[in-house]
């Protein structure tokens, strides 16, 4: 054999070895590699169970919780109206003492009416009792009118906040009724419940309370006095009025001031379970 063919042949025998190491690299390297192709569940009925299974369990989890929270959101509906009801047979117990406490109110002034009538002393005891009766607000009241009303800022649809800053709040009525007195009023209701001196503007979560009974916007603060022009103008011009301005301009709180007349402010029907 030549020097050529030998060379030739060392070559060939180099590549045969170099195409044989390859082939055996590559075979391995894919041996390692897992099979993707799909489980035939006929040949893995096992396989096929579990998955059966899962689905199965899934299934009844989310039953279960949907069951479950139909059953919470009816319960706390049931304990709603409950509790709805509740405060409606409270309320309507409250108005029928009210309407009690006012018929004793009459029948105790008659009785000292009848008592009083006759004499020269009794006269002048009757005349003073009816000026303090209306002091405190035992009997109605009629004068010349003057009537502030108050209502929340219209919503923003965009806000985010869970209270607007333009609603009305307790102190906002209780500037309003000061204000009132300071001006010259002889005697003030708020949504037709008179006040006395003993009556207690409060809030208690988002109402606004008089005398321990919720109020229901708007609120209309209503005073009477010998000139309602005058308690009109001095109003304004004082420092509830300038306030409310504020309030108007800032926060969008809507309030109106107005004369209305001759008017009657009812008597008070809290002056024994109402007070501070």
């Amino acid at each position: 054999m030549t020097s050529g063919e030998k060379a030739t042949s060392i070559v060939g025998d180099m590549n045969a070895s170099m195409d044989a190491l390859l082939a055996d690299a590559v075979t391995s390297d894919y041996g390692r590699i897992p099979a993707t192709a799909p489980v035939d569940y006929r040949r893995h009925p096992a396989a096929m169970a579990l998955t059966i299974g899962c689905a199965i369990a899934l299934t009844f989890v989310l039953s279960l919780g949907l069951t479950q929270n139909r059953k919470n959101a009816a319960a706390n509906d049931g304990t709603r109206q409950q509790l709805v009801a509740r405060v409606e047979t409270a309320d309507r117990r409250v108005s029928a003492l009210e309407a009690r406490v006012t018929q004793a109110q009459r029948d105790l002034q008659a009785a000292e009416n009848a008592k009083l009538a006759g004499t020269s002393l009794g006269t002048q005891a009757q005349i003073k009792l009816n000026r303090l009766r209306k002091a405190v607000g035992f009997t109605p009241m009629i004068g010349n009118g003057v009537q502030v009303s108050l209502s929340d800022a219209p919503s923003d649809p965009t806000s985010t906040s869970a209270t607007s800053p333009g609603t009305v709040m307790d102190r906002d009525i209780q500037m309003v009724v000061n204000g009132l007195w300071e001006s010259g009023a002889t005697g003030v209701t708020v949504n037709n419940r008179r006040l006395t001196t003993s009556s207690a503007i409060r809030t208690a979560g988002s109402a606004i309370l008089v005398d321990y009974r919720p109020l229901v916007p708007p609120y209309i603060v209503t005073a009477v006095a010998p000139d309602a022009d005058a308690l009109a103008g001095r109003f304004r011009d004082g420092q509830a009025g300038l306030l409310l301005e504020q309030l108007q301009a800032r926060y969008g709180v809507v309030w109106d001031l107005q004369t209305i007349g001759q008017t009657t402010l009812p008597a008070a029907t809290n002056n024994y379970i109402g007070g501070n």
